[in-house]
């Protein structure tokens, strides 16, 4: 049991980069102590993906030394309920194997696994972006045999909603909230007595458009689009290549802001500025919110939040809190588990008792 200070190493891997931090955790503070960006080439399997970043993570693990655990951002494992979960053998071969989707954050656990062996510490993964805990109301499509998903920003959404809570003064686990993730993906979740009660599929699903995804479309035109080009075309299609990218030729949300001035760019930012304000209104129907909030790496974008707040703001007040907080959000699940203050769950177990999910 741990009362002091937590020292963890953190694992983050994004499609063409490996985030590494080394993070100590005081009480409910953490304290970044050394931050490493790793580029990489895209790979055209996880399992050569594995093999190009293995070497670095080991180096920079090696230079940091020691640590009293690994934290893993989670991969596409499958709907499970929020929380800490032990990286084992399990996590890793369902990570690699890869049933529920391949991503690159898929290589987390087994990065963190191979580290917590050498260093003989405990391995952690941290809200998962397959945290499903829709209630069955919400999960109900119009079509049947497709029922509504949950594949979100899990990670930095809780750990902020956690924040505003804070701010409220209300304790997180009884106050209501609906939150937006504004990043390559746009998530939107509403919270209710501390669990993500109703959220979009922001991978391949619906919800707001984003950079480069397509959100909700007209379903005529999914149709003719895959009838026309091919399933796997049509993924890379609305998954890839719509978006601002589709749109205006870019997923760079700060090019996009320098070209406010241009009529097009300005009424393509006001559709998605009023597409996600929409979307978390719309989440509201199940229980008024006590606060909206946004955050991601597109809630730096000032035009954005400026609009979005303008037509949520007669609901509740709305918190701003820019930029990704990942790394502290997987420490501070960490030092959770350490400390005895929750007890980590096994991916086995829980999709073994979650078929209902």
């Amino acid at each position: 049991m741990y009362s002091g200070v937590v020292r963890v190493f953190a694992i983050n891997p994004g499609s063409t980069s490996t985030k590494l931090a080394l993070l100590e955790v005081e009480e409910e503070r953490v304290n970044p102590l050394s931050e490493e960006v790793v580029r990489h080439e895209p790979a055209p399997s996880l399992s050569e993906d594995l093999e190009r970043r293995r070497a670095r993570v080991q180096a920079q693990a090696e230079a940091w030394a020691p640590f009293d655990a690994v934290a893993a951002r989670g991969g596409l494992v499958g709907p499970v309920p929020a929380g800490v979960y032990l990286v084992d053998e399990a996590m890793v071969r369902l990570c690699l194997e890869a049933p529920h989707g391949a991503h690159p954050a898929n290589l987390a656990a087994p990065l963190a696994l191979e580290l917590a062996r050498r260093y003989r510490v405990p391995a952690f993964v941290v809200d998962p972006p397959t945290v499903d805990e829709l209630e069955a109301v919400n999960r109900i499509s119009g079509a049947p045999g497709v029922p509504r998903r949950s594949r979100v920003h899990a990670l930095n959404l809780r750990y902020t909603a956690r924040k505003v809570a804070a701010e409220l003064n209300e304790p997180f686990a009884s106050v209501p909230l609906i939150g937006a993730h504004l990043g390559g993906g746009t998530s939107v979740v509403r919270f209710s007595g501390g669990r993500m009660v109703d959220t979009n599929d922001a991978l391949l699903g619906e919800g707001p458009f984003s950079p480069n995804r397509a959100g909700t479309v007209p379903i005529y035109g999914v149709i003719e689009k895959t009838a026309r080009d091919g399933r796997q075309a049509a993924r890379n299609f609305f998954g890839r290549a719509s978006g601002f990218k589709g749109l205006l030729g870019s997923d760079d949300l700060r090019r996009v802001e320098a070209r406010l001035d241009e009529p097009q760019v300005r009424l393509t930012t006001d559709a998605y500025a009023l597409q996600v304000a929409k979307y978390m209104l719309g989440l509201a129907a199940g229980e008024r919110p006590r606060a909206f909030f946004l955050t991601g790496a597109g809630a730096r974008f000032g035009y954005v939040v400026e609009q979005v707040t303008r037509r949520l703001s007669w609901a509740a007040p709305v918190h701003v809190h820019p930029g990704e907080f990942e790394m502290q959000a997987l420490a501070l699940g960490t030092a959770r588990a350490l400390r005895g203050q929750e007890t980590p769950k096994k991916i086995e177990e829980v999709l073994h008792g979650s078929a209902g999910l």
